[in-house]
């Protein structure tokens, strides 16, 4: 006969270790909406992230360890000791190196009208700040309003007036410890209207317009990703992390501040975290807008955080400079960073709260992006929409 007393003591430890299994995974759970590490895993205990180094050769980082292809830009790579750094203001050494782009290549003339542009001035990165008349609206240095710990440094066009009022007025509104700027090139464009005294008037009200005297076209984002790195070493050194997006983004500011203060130390002094691509390849099809002729590149993109938007440790900065005065230019400016980073021996993080492909039939729901840190592409109306919904102590999901 068995004893009662067994079967209702064995009935209550596995009752008990049922709730313990239950608690321990709805913990974790709980925990991983808020702080997720690479590819959304929990991060625990960790090694130190390597410190950036720059070797006197880079093909190794590089991924140029086998024979070496025919493609141009491989063959710069392998022979490239440093970026010519004259004026772009200059005829000189940058507009030689992309004329022997030209005659190197050997389809160039087949080339998209848009690559063989940014091929020839490829090498051109100083660039004078375009500056209203007067110069009022000149943006003033951080040692002027305090260091910020988060610099939000937003890639807009001349003409994008709209995004940009919806980013002042939402997510990259005055906080503490965050700073606000919109990176642009020259108002003056090519066959459009001339948008200077509209651009002026923007800049003289609200001083957060960095403006550099360059055409803004898609193939020149990388000139504001390195006259951006450029400008923090001189007027904004000691700053926590850059949030490099574009202005269609929408980005969960308190919930980002939370996630970077909450970061271990090992990991912050290396940081480069967004939606990471660790797999891409250059696209072949003719006539796309990321089409990448095989004379020019061949093998496979290193692992990289999407332009869309991503974050990037402050102190990185002057390293990043350095290491793109060796890599040699590349089109695609995100495709970029991530080569610059790769010759620094550091590697992208991945956060499944970066999201720069929404999709454009998906509604944006505060209750979503409530978890999130960062989507894209957001229509200023829905930001401010959004944004409103989040500040409400109502909202219940």
């Amino acid at each position: 006969m068995r004893c009662p007393k067994c079967l209702l003591c064995l009935s209550a430890l596995l009752t008990l270790l049922g709730l313990k299994v239950y608690i321990e995974w709805t913990s974790e759970s709980r925990l991983s909406k808020v702080y997720l590490g690479p590819q959304g895993t929990l991060p625990g205990p960790s090694p130190a992230s390597p410190e950036p180094t720059l070797p006197a050769n880079l093909s190794a980082r590089l991924g140029q360890t086998g024979p070496l292809p025919l493609a141009y830009w491989n063959q710069q790579q392998r022979r490239l000791g440093a970026l010519p750094s004259g004026n772009s203001t200059e005829e000189g050494d940058c507009r030689a190196w992309g004329a022997a782009a030209a005659a190197e290549i050997p389809d160039f003339t087949s080339y998209p009208e848009d690559l063989r542009r940014f091929l020839l001035s490829a090498a051109c990165r100083s660039f004078p700040q375009w500056l209203p008349g007067g110069g009022r609206g000149q943006v003033p240095s951080c040692a002027e309003t305090n260091i910020p710990y988060l610099l939000l440094a937003v890639k807009s066009e001349p003409g994008r007036f709209a995004e940009r009022q919806a980013v002042r007025e939402t997510w990259g509104g005055p906080a503490p410890g965050i700073r606000l700027l919109f990176l642009l090139g020259s108002p003056v464009g090519e066959g459009g209207p001339d948008l200077g005294p509209l651009v002026a008037w923007e800049s003289h009200r609200y001083s957060d317009l960095l403006l550099w005297d360059f055409l803004d076209v898609p193939f020149n984002e990388t000139l504001k990703d390195l006259l951006l790195l450029s400008w923090l070493s001189h007027h904004c050194a000691g700053v926590s992390f850059i949030l490099q997006a574009q202005d269609d983004a929408f980005v969960h500011t308190p919930a980002l501040l939370d996630y970077l203060r909450a970061l271990p130390p090992s990991w912050a002094r290396g940081l480069y975290l967004g939606e990471v691509f660790s797999q891409a390849k250059p696209l072949r099809k003719p006539g796309g807008p990321f089409y990448v002729p095989m004379s020019f590149f061949e093998g496979d993109y290193p692992a990289y955080a999407s332009g869309g938007g991503y974050i990037i440790a402050g102190r990185l900065a002057p390293w990043l400079l350095q290491a793109a005065a060796r890599v040699a230019p590349f089109p695609f400016n995100d495709v970029y960073i991530g080569l610059c980073f790769r010759a620094l021996g550091l590697a992208p993080r991945a956060h499944i709260g970066f999201l720069t492909a929404w999709p454009a039939d998906r509604r944006a729901d505060p209750c979503v992006l409530r978890d999130l840190l960062l989507v894209r592409p957001i229509r200023p109306q829905e930001s401010l929409w959004l944004w409103k919904h989040l500040q409400d102590p109502q909202l219940h999901c």
